[in-house]
């Protein structure tokens, strides 16, 4: 699909949409907040989150597989 086709074709779905979440969603992917900061706690859970992942503990999920999941649940 052209940039150009993408733009009307999101515009148009937006235009249609009566979901305020997902419009909601939608603006704050396009308009992200301010810049924020992470406290000293939530720096460490990150950081303990990250070194597990790199040591291959805990389920990681692909791309394909969590726009499935989230599609299954909107399916409901």
């Amino acid at each position: 699909m052209k940039l150009n086709d993408l733009k009307v074709s999101l515009a148009k779905q937006i235009l249609e949409s009566e979901n305020e979440s997902e419009l909601r969603s939608v603006d704050e992917v396009l308009n992200p907040p301010a810049h924020f900061k992470l406290s000293a706690a939530q720096k460490a859970e990150l950081d303990r989150d990250f070194a597990d992942y790199k040591a291959g503990k805990g389920k990681n999920h692909t791309w394909a597989e969590v726009k499935a999941h989230v599609r299954g649940l909107r399916a409901k």
